[in-house]
């Protein structure tokens, strides 16, 4: 049977040197490994999903260790620990986008009864009923993250967002400034790969969006 698309582990060795292999009992090159989870098709990663962990892999036995089991702080920082410091894992934009896909996915459903009630619109909205589907975008991503904390998309995937600020709550504001910029086309997209993982609107409300 052909499997078409699924998850894909992909490790990747950031590190190597001599350690002590407990296993072994004596000196051993010891991989210092990144596992990332991918969406793949074909069984080729193309998409990141998460950041699945850091293992350590003696080269002889095989064996597999926890990397601050083994190394000391001056050795090993994680790589779930992201650019500003946080100690929790920052989403990958393989998952952010299937979130804004989830999302989008939702809303295109929504907009078949909209679209039914655009014949008892008023004729100034002839034209210009974009602007109703848009309007009603905003409002669902402002309503779902104030009252909720986060949207259909982010709770199926498992992921929230919070303040940049230690110890601060997202304000009424941010959240509505956030709802704003959401639906503007292609615009967090395109700034989502960047080396802190933020999109548009959480570099202007100043948030990040980070694992369960």
């Amino acid at each position: 049977m052909l499997i078409i698309f699924g998850t894909k582990n992909v490790r990747k060795t950031i590190k190597r040197g001599n350690f002590n292999c407990p296993r072994c009992n004596t000196q051993r090159i010891i991989n210092l490994n990144q596992n990332k989870n991918y969406f793949s098709l074909f069984s080729i990663p193309v998409i990141p999903l998460r950041n699945n962990g850091d293992t350590l892999c003696c080269n002889v036995c095989k064996t597999e260790y926890i990397p601050n089991s083994i190394l000391d702080e001056t050795q090993y920082i994680a790589s779930t620990r992201d650019i500003d410091g946080k100690d929790f894992a920052i989403v990958a934009p393989g998952k952010r986008l299937l979130d804004l896909i989830l999302n989008l996915t939702f809303l295109i459903l929504l907009n078949f009864p909209l679209a039914y009630l655009a014949d008892y619109l008023p004729p100034y909205f002839n034209n210009k009923f974009a602007w109703v589907f848009l309007s009603f975008w905003c409002i669902y991503f402002f309503i779902m993250k104030l009252l909720f904390k986060g949207t259909i998309g982010k709770k199926i995937v498992g992921i929230e967002t919070i303040s940049a600020s230690e110890g601060k709550k997202i304000s009424v504001f941010k959240y509505f400034i956030r709802s704003i910029v959401k639906v503007i086309p292609f615009i967090n997209v395109v700034l989502l790969f960047n080396d802190k993982k933020k999109a548009c609107n959480d570099f202007i409300a100043n948030t990040i969006v980070k694992e369960n």
